[in-house]
């Protein structure tokens, strides 16, 4: 099979997959039949230049060649090492906690999180965002993988859109790209950044949606200066999924300026605590939200 060397790339096989990624996979997943997914996402490097006085530059490796797979019982991530050899992460779908989606430009980027001997972990993939989509299409393999409750199919969600008509236009097109498919949307609500007497941003302007299975937090993502020219788009997005089934407990505390969601998200073998700032006088809205999620996580407790 033909790999692409710019853009990630869905292969059939293990062994389509090159050295030293192949081995590595190999020698963790066992069974080639045990696969559901894998994604190969080729090293990301700096332009070659050439000039006709100078002799050529050698690319500098930013980001190296990674693999991403998904089994029947949990994923694998491969990344090539400077030694020529391979590292490799590893967990069960019951240890992990969550997962986020960052787009920014051209720049996309995978972080799972999981739980191991008592702590929390982290892995990465880094990818060009003309594969999203793919990347997409895999959060919800994994969604669907950690939590296999069945969700109530809404077909293309159009009907729950009047949840965000009313939002800045960014946020109300990432609320339709990123939501996760086929569930029927609960709640949602979204809020501005957060910004001091001289004008300094505290926290970014944020979102976020309930659905049957998840909690997910929409945040925005300030570009470098030097990632942008003129006016183009001057945010990218943050994308967090929070598997309704991982989270122990969350609360709300409000301070003088600025309310703190705390969630307390745990695994088979360990948890972590976040929090997530908004604007102080949008505690009610994201509290109503949270119901909503008590709700989904309860639904017997509810009903009684």
């Amino acid at each position: 099979m033909k790999l692409d060397s710019c853009f990630a790339t869905q292969v059939d096989t293990v062994h389509d997959v090159p050295e030293p990624l192949r081995s590595a996979l190999i020698d963790k997943i066992g069974s080639p039949g045990a696969v559901r997914l894998l994604l190969y996402v080729p090293a990301i490097s700096t332009i070659d230049e050439r000039s006709p006085r100078r002799a050529p530059k050698i690319p500098e490796i930013l980001v190296p060649a990674t693999v991403l797979g998904i089994t029947r019982d949990g994923w694998v991530v491969a990344c090539e090492a400077e030694d020529g050899d391979a590292t490799v992460e590893a967990s069960s779908f019951s240890d992990t906690l969550f997962l986020e989606l960052t787009s920014v430009l051209l720049y996309g980027q995978l972080r799972i999180d999981f739980a191991s001997v008592g702590r929390s972990y982290s892995v990465l993939t880094q990818f060009n965002t003309v594969a999203e989509e793919l990347f997409r299409d895999t959060i919800g393999l994994l969604l669907n993988s950690i939590d296999e409750r069945q969700a109530v199919t809404t077909g293309d969600g159009s009907a729950d859109d009047s949840l965000f008509e009313a939002w800045p236009k960014q946020f109300r097109v990432e609320a339709r790209r990123y939501r996760p498919a086929g569930q029927r949307l609960l709640a949602a609500t979204q809020w501005p950044a957060i910004i001091d007497g001289f004008r300094r941003e505290l926290s970014p302007a944020g979102a976020f949606l309930v659905t049957e299975r998840e909690f997910v937090l929409i945040s925005e993502e300030k570009i470098s200066p030097r990632l942008h020219r003129g006016d183009i788009q001057k945010f990218g997005g943050i994308i967090t999924y929070f598997p309704l089934i991982r989270l122990a407990d969350f609360h709300v505390s409000r301070h003088e300026r600025f309310g703190v969601l705390s969630l307390q998200v745990h695994a088979t073998h360990g948890g972590e605590r976040l929090e997530i700032i908004f604007p102080a006088d949008h505690e009610k809205p994201v509290s109503k939200a949270l119901d909503l999620v008590r709700r989904s996580m309860n639904p017997i407790d509810f009903q009684m």
